[in-house]
């Protein structure tokens, strides 16, 4: 699984550039990164939309029921 810090180096954005990108502060996108802060509800599917990483992995406290719901195997 890709990190969101992975991600944004990846693109070469810093963490204000890729705040900015779903109305966030760098400050708040290091805190997401770091563990910090969970990514918040408002804003998980925007970062799973930017960054093609999951809200299952995003925010697995939120959306662990989607995944054995839809990701059974």
């Amino acid at each position: 699984m890709e990190t969101i810090k992975e991600w944004r180096t990846a693109k070469g954005y810093s963490l204000d550039e890729a705040g900015a990108l779903i109305g966030i502060s760098g400050v708040q996108w290091h805190r997401y990164e770091t563990g910090a802060r969970k990514v918040s509800a408002l804003k998980v599917m925007q970062m799973e939309a930017l960054t093609g990483i999951s809200c299952r992995d995003l925010r697995p406290d939120m959306f662990a029921s989607l995944c054995k719901k839809d990701c059974a195997a």
